[in-house]
């Protein structure tokens, strides 16, 4: 086991990890007040903030053999932002920038505990998003690979991407599903996660989805789709249903992949939620997952049941943790068997929002 490097700690990540802190300490503390006048309407005329936060976790992961291969402190960012060329925003250009050195990393490491210190921030998205009409939108550029119903589990990592482009159509009353979307891109550079380092790769393609989406009735939901991935075709089918009248769960969610080919095989999870009050929400499953996938790193080859919950703090701040144990034969001695996560996230465009700024 590793010993912590807190004589390396990186200033970037101590400052992130304080500013947090201190965001917290002083929305708690602060005197209540009259919320300043909205921002001037030219800004959002412009520009659109969709997401913008800072997170930190501790991280344990264990092997099957007993090693300890993670047991950190670590740090993350997400920001979105859109820049519009009309007033109503059929033109625009989306931009992302987070954390993370890879394309199921979306995370990095402050030095405290296992693991070197790291401090990158990636542009990871850029790409032109066009809405020439209602029912049509049109994708081009460094995108995400889009998962429908399915969860990262059974799909592609949260913290994906790729080069290419995506058409989406939203005509229910005409071809009975809400959403269709075609997707054709390049999934590589597993480890190059700026856009301006894959850029090049749009005239190349190996990846191809097909999706449908339908919400069939208020209470229950689906998404279908075929994918082709460097040679690897796939399906993957996944059934969401709220329960507003069980008293044990809200809702249930079955998700499935089939590898048609090559090496033929499926995988699956279900996962049930429920939320205890008006900040508490709990969850927890079963996951079975055949195949190596670019799925979320939380779930590698074998069977898990996993556990989770999340505490609204406040409107900004959220406290969750996660827990993953693997049940069974596992592929080799080194693959995870457990996994524990307790994380701190504040959602700064949310305190933007409250407090009028922007």
């Amino acid at each position: 086991m590793l010993r912590p490097h807190y004589r390396h700690v990186n200033h970037l990540a101590l400052r992130l990890l304080i500013i947090v802190v201190a965001v917290v300490v002083s929305n708690a503390q602060a005197p209540s007040s009259t919320p300043p006048s909205a921002p001037l309407p030219e800004v959002h005329r412009w520009f659109d903030l969709e997401a913008l936060s800072i997170a930190t976790r501790y991280r344990f992961i264990d092997t099957s053999d007993g090693a300890t291969i993670a047991n950190q402190q670590q740090w993350q960012l997400v920001g979105r932002g859109r820049f519009k060329f009309d007033k109503k925003g059929k033109y625009s250009v989306v931009a992302a920038v987070q954390s993370g050195t890879s394309f199921a990393s979306g995370w990095e490491n402050t030095g405290l505990g296992t693991g070197a210190v790291q401090s990158n921030l990636f542009l990871k998205q850029l790409y032109f998003d066009v809405k020439p009409i209602k029912p049509v939108e049109v994708q081009f550029g460094g995108i995400t690979i889009t998962n429908g119903e399915n969860t990262e589990i059974t799909g592609y990592d949260n913290d994906n991407y790729i080069t290419g482009e995506r058409l989406v159509l939203r005509l229910p009353k005409r071809v009975y599903f809400d959403e269709i979307s075609l997707t054709n891109g390049y999934v590589g550079d597993l480890n190059r996660p700026s856009v301006f380092g894959r850029l090049k790769r749009l005239n190349r393609s190996n990846y191809h989805q097909f999706l449908v989406r339908k919400q069939l009735t208020k209470n229950i939901g689906f998404s279908a789709d075929y994918t082709f991935d460097s040679g690897a075709d796939t399906l993957r089918q996944a059934v969401k249903v709220k329960l507003p009248k069980a008293r044990i769960v809200d809702s249930l969610l079955y998700e499935n992949y089939e590898r048609i080919d090559p090496q033929p095989g499926y995988g699956f999870a279900i996962t049930a939620e429920k939320k205890l009050n008006a900040k508490l929400n709990l969850a927890g499953g079963f996951a079975k997952v055949s195949h190596t996938m670019l799925n979320g790193d939380r779930f590698p080859r074998g069977e898990r049941i996993f556990m989770s919950g999340a505490y609204k703090v406040t409107r900004e701040i959220t406290l969750s943790s996660a827990f993953i144990r693997a049940v069974g034969p596992l592929a080799t001695p080194s693959t995870h068997r457990t996994r524990l996560e307790i994380i701190f996230s504040y959602n700064i465009l949310e305190a933007l929002h409250h407090y009028r700024v922007f």
